[in-house]
């Protein structure tokens, strides 16, 4: 019987020690791209983020001796008490832990796309201690590998109500006059251990004075729930995102708790239609024809997509939100790659080669690619996405293949290492 029992435990340690291994992210809040949260109209339509009483950027860090973690401190005022605060990080050197007064509260495999944690428990009225440690990861293995200087960047602490805009979406389709038809869907959470209600005002403004959606919905959730409010728009085709005219409209959110303003949001976003019709991409039902370069950090995007090339291939490391959102300004192709280089691991698939092949490593593929796919899809300038960047194909390729078709049907999904397997998509690019 000691020995059952004994077997039972070694196998049960064994199967922990595994899952630990290959989950990719823990502790981490859903990702979404960046919800900015703001206590006045105006300061939202603005869209200055120092403006926000409800957003503390993190800049001042101290670096350990042993170069692996810094911190720093932040506030938390009397007016962010009985709301969510919520850590973001924007992007770091590998993966890592975040603490707050030396107390663990979630790690993430991956420092390339902006992974936020949920620290409303130890927020209390003060100041505190921020500490990013970077930790040696299995996951590190497969992770692009990049440096900052110091660990981390853009780093913020942010606080919104506890009936909240979790994330927004946007898909768009043309009727036969080729005018946008803009469907919005905003996820609303709720935080609370107990119901709430609240009103969800929106508005869509296509420039100063133009509006051509508003309205509110009331919605109550049950603790820990979530819902999402769902708006349709028609949009000129004079003003659908293009390269030529990459016109953007501004979405406000209004919300509203007892009766009282709790949160405004507001969001520049571009709307498009994009399909890939027998192996070329068409946007707005107009072909298009991609040609990209490949992202060179060292140099100002606009200088990078000059004749031949009308886009990038941007690794998820350096596809950050201000980034995108200047190619969303100025009309830039972008493809987003995963985070995931296997490019110097082998080129077989055989057992103990490639990790494209390797069920261990699928997993960090799923949750690699989900991430860049969520933290970036509002942009209207990324028109796809690569799986990573690797020269074999496998298991791990097919099945995030899948899942990004899932996501979204609509743009190409493409894969340099499929050798002509079925993980990508037939598209052509120049």
């Amino acid at each position: 019987m000691k020995i059952i029992l004994l077997l039972l435990a070694i196998f049960t340690l064994g199967t922990t020690s595994a899952q630990s291994l290959v989950l990719p992210f823990d502790r981490t809040e859903p990702f979404r791209t960046p919800i900015i949260p703001y206590g006045r109209a105006a300061d939202a339509e603005a869209g200055d983020v120092t403006r926000s009483n409800y957003v503390a950027k993190l800049a001042e860090w101290s670096v350990s001796e042993d170069g692996k973690q810094c911190s720093t401190s932040f506030a938390v005022p009397v007016w962010w008490l009985n709301r969510q605060t919520l850590v973001r990080v924007g992007r770091s050197t590998s993966a890592y832990e975040v603490l707050v007064d030396n107390r663990v509260v979630g790690y993430a495999c991956s420092g390339a796309t902006p992974v936020e944690f949920n620290i409303t428990k130890l927020a209390k009225e003060g100041r505190h201690t921020l500490t990013i440690r970077q930790i040696d990861a299995e996951q590190n293995r497969v992770a692009e590998q990049f440096s900052l200087e110091p660990l981390v960047e853009d780093v913020a602490v942010v606080c919104q109500p506890t009936i909240r805009v979790r994330d927004i979406k946007v898909s768009t389709t043309l009727n036969d006059a080729d005018e946008g038809v803009a469907q919005f869907a905003v996820a609303v959470k709720c935080d609370a251990l107990n119901a709430k209600r609240a009103r969800i005002g929106y508005a869509l403004h296509l420039n100063d004075s133009t509006v051509v959606a508003k309205g509110y919905s009331d919605i109550s959730l049950d603790m820990r729930r979530e819902d999402t409010l769902r708006f349709v728009a028609r949009i000129p085709k004079s003003s659908l995102w293009s390269l030529r005219n990459p016109h953007l409209v501004s979405v406000e959110l209004e919300t509203r708790i007892d009766n009282r303003p709790a949160e405004y949001v507001s969001q520049k976003i571009g709307i498009r239609s994009a399909d890939v019709v027998f192996g070329k991409m068409h946007l707005n039902r107009l072909p298009l024809e991609l040609k990209l370069s490949d992202y060179d950090p060292s140099k100002p995007i606009a200088e990078q997509v000059t004749a031949p090339y009308n886009g990038v291939v941007v690794p998820a490391y350096y596809a950050t939100d201000k980034l995108l959102s200047e190619c969303d300004r100025v009309g830039i192709v972008v493809v987003v790659r995963t985070a995931i280089n296997t490019l110097t691991l082998g080129d077989h698939i055989r057992l103990g080669g490639n990790p494209s092949n390797d069920p261990f490593w699928l997993e960090s593929y799923l949750s690699f690619n989900r991430a860049a796919y969520y933290t970036t899809r509002n942009h209207p300038s990324v028109l796809g996405f690569a799986i990573a960047a690797g020269k074999t194909t496998g298991i791990n390729a097919y099945e995030s293949y899948l899942m990004l078709k899932t996501l979204e049907p609509r743009l190409p999904v493409i894969y340099e290492g499929a050798a002509g397997e079925w993980c990508t998509d037939k598209i052509t690019i120049r």
